[in-house]
């Protein structure tokens, strides 16, 4: 039986590649998307590529609703010239020409994953890979336990536990992408914990099944221009995937950063194409107080006690990462 997977996404680069991969992989189901508005694009943009890609995959039938840009509290965001190169995919948006796109539902993002839970009969995946806010909201629902317990697990891309996290690097990388000291001074968060810390901590100490890929497993799998040539595939989804590649690896690069795979990497630890070297099970709390200087929040800390363990991979092959996603990616189109 295929997998039943529901993606919350903030429609960047790297989600492109994970929801592009698993339009192509056999044994997934997509039974839908919602976007959410706290991370790399622009709502209605990414609501835009949403539809576009889900177009080209001939996946008109999957069910797309529109999240929020609001966060949960505060109002950390992306550097808005980097949104502005993603709003399009760096350009891309325009070479695609879906012969049908989905309809966007009248229901808010978490009313769409509440009622597919509802409805479905089977254990459902979520695959996160943005800011929590969407999954946070669907708690703030109060969804009955036997509707909860429907998820399976959420499969996320979020954290650095025991690794530096990134929004002081990006802020950093650029002059243009500089957004002052609550960012160039936080060395510790991941960015999509950063967008909404809260959101993140009302999801980590809720019941549902959580494991995190942080940057500590990301940042063994480089986005590597030797990426390209591996796609030989023709089909829209293929030729959009090497598209990307070329651009995030060229003109479209974030500086001289070396930059992890991110989303394609949990994507593919969630269908079990790439099996975790190492994975711990501990207790965790999110920093949600702001400073603007040596700013912690967002910051993953390790606890000695708590509600519950949260499972976050450590170890990956990034042979294996790369060998797995092309041989899907060069699939044909169902």
């Amino acid at each position: 039986m295929k997998k039943k997977v529901f993606i919350d996404s903030d429609m960047g680069w790297d989600d492109v590649l994970s929801i592009a991969y698993l339009m192509k992989d056999p044994g997934v189901e997509i039974i839908g998307l919602t976007v959410t508005g706290c991370g790399e694009t622009n709502l209605g943009w990414g609501m835009l590529i949403a539809q576009h890609l889900l177009g080209i995959g001939g996946h008109h039938h999957v069910p797309l609703a529109r999240g929020t840009d609001t966060p949960l509290s505060l109002n950390n965001v992306f550097p808005q010239p980097f949104k502005s190169d993603m709003n399009d995919i760096m350009g891309l948006i325009g070479t695609l020409n879906p012969a049908q796109m989905p309809q966007v539902s009248a229901k808010p993002a978490w009313e769409l994953l509440h009622d597919t839970l509802k409805a479905s009969t089977d254990k459902v995946t979520v695959l996160s890979l943005g800011g929590f806010t969407t999954l946070a909201k669907l708690l703030a629902l109060k969804p009955a336990a036997a509707d909860l317990a429907k998820i399976e697990r959420i499969v996320a891309m979020a954290g650095a536990v025991h690794v530096d996290g990134n929004v002081a690097a990006l802020n950093n990388a650029l002059p243009a992408w500089d957004q002052g000291s609550r960012y160039s001074s936080n060395h510790y968060a991941e960015w999509n914990v950063f967008v909404d810390p809260l959101a993140t901590e009302q999801v980590l100490q809720s019941k549902i099944p959580v494991t995190l890929v942080p940057l500590d497993a990301c940042n063994h799998v480089i986005l590597d221009p030797s990426y390209v040539a591996t796609i030989t595939a023709t089909d829209p989804v293929a030729t959009l995937v090497g598209n990307v590649f070329k651009k995030k690896t060229g003109d479209n690069a974030e500086g001289n950063l070396p930059v992890p795979i991110f989303d394609p990497l949990a994507t593919l630890l969630m269908t079990g194409a790439v099996t975790a070297n190492r994975t711990l099970s501990e207790y965790l709390a999110v920093d949600v107080e702001q400073t603007e200087q040596d700013n912690h929040c967002g910051q993953l800390r390790v606890k000695d006690h708590g509600s519950r363990r949260i499972d976050y991979v450590i170890g990956v092959s990034q042979a294996q990462f790369a060998r797995q996603f092309a041989a899907v990616i060069n699939r044909p189109l169902a």
